[in-house]
Order: structure tokens, then sequence, then C-alpha cells
């Protein structure tokens, strides 16, 4: 009874294991496809709208969910506490501190650093295109994760399984 009993949380815990590498394949385009979201939001909001940006990064804040969500909070907090600090150095200790909290990749996140540079440091059109930039490369970037997720996704449960068959097996 305790061999069964042991088998079965070996089988499980591996499986456990393949299963969240595999929502890890999932998580990252959808948290991309989110970034984007928030970037067309930010651009309807620098086009119409006549708020300060930490304004319109709390507002961001607000209607978005979790990873984005606590970038745009973050960056807000930055600009309206730090004194003296540039728009840039806001949007990278931001981008910093939350992206270990993302299932982003190093790609992603040298796009939002790289757009961060450009923020709030010209006009309305030169701003739509430094946005319009860094969505096409998160675009690319989405589209990478797609690949890669219907690459690796399925094989990672697939491993998770049978690697917890084969321990068993090995240890019985």
């Amino acid at each position: 009874m305790l061999k069964l009993m042991g088998a079965a949380l070996i089988l499980l815990s591996s499986s456990a294991v393949g299963f969240q590498a595999a929502r890890s394949y999932a998580e990252r385009p959808r948290q991309i496809r989110q970034m984007l979201g928030a970037f067309a939001m930010l651009e309807t909001e620098i086009t119409y709208g006549a708020r300060r940006l930490d304004e319109i990064c709390n507002h961001l804040a607000q209607r978005e969910k979790d990873p984005v969500r606590s970038l745009f909070a973050r960056c807000a907090e930055y600009l309206s506490t730090l004194d003296g600090v540039s728009t840039y150095d806001c949007w990278k200790r931001a981008v910093e501190e939350i992206w270990p909290t993302t299932l982003m990749k190093a790609p992603e996140k040298e796009v939002l650093i790289d757009f961060g540079k450009t923020l709030g440091v010209s006009d309305r059109a030169d701003q739509m295109q430094h946005i319009q930039r860094a969505k096409t490369n998160l675009g690319t970037e989405e589209s990478r994760a797609l690949e890669e997720q219907t690459r690796y996704e399925k094989m990672c449960r697939s491993l998770g399984v049978l690697a917890g068959v084969l321990i068993v097996i090995l240890i019985y």
C-alpha cells in the first residue's frame, strides 16, 4: 500500500512540474498580448487625452491585470514621488522591479526598456511612432512566443508524466 502511495506521489509531482512548465509557455503570449493592449490604450490616451503621464499610468494600472498592472502602477508611483528623476529612469525601474513576476523573456524586456527611452520626451506625433514601433516589436515577439507554445507546451506536459512513470519503474 505504501509503495502504491509513493508511486502515486512521484507521478503526481513530476506531472505537476511538467504542467507548470507548460503553463509558462501558454502564459507568455497572453502577457505579451496584454502589454500590446496596454500600449494601444496608452496610444489613445496620448493622442486624445490631456492628462499627465503619471495619471495615464494610474489609469492603465486600474484597467489592466497583473503583471501589466504592476508595471504601470509602479511607473506612476515613481513618476509622482521621485523628484528630479527622468521618465526613462522611472519606467526602467518599474520594468526591472516587476520583471521577475512575469513570464516574458529578455526580448520583451529589451523592447519595453527601449520604449522607455522615448517616453515623454517628444511631441505626440513622435510618441505615436515610438508606441507603434514598440507594438510592432511586441507583436513579433508574440508570434515567436506562440510558436514556442505550439512546439513545447504539449511536450512539457508529456515529459512530466513520462518522467514520473520512468522514476516509478526504476524505483520499483
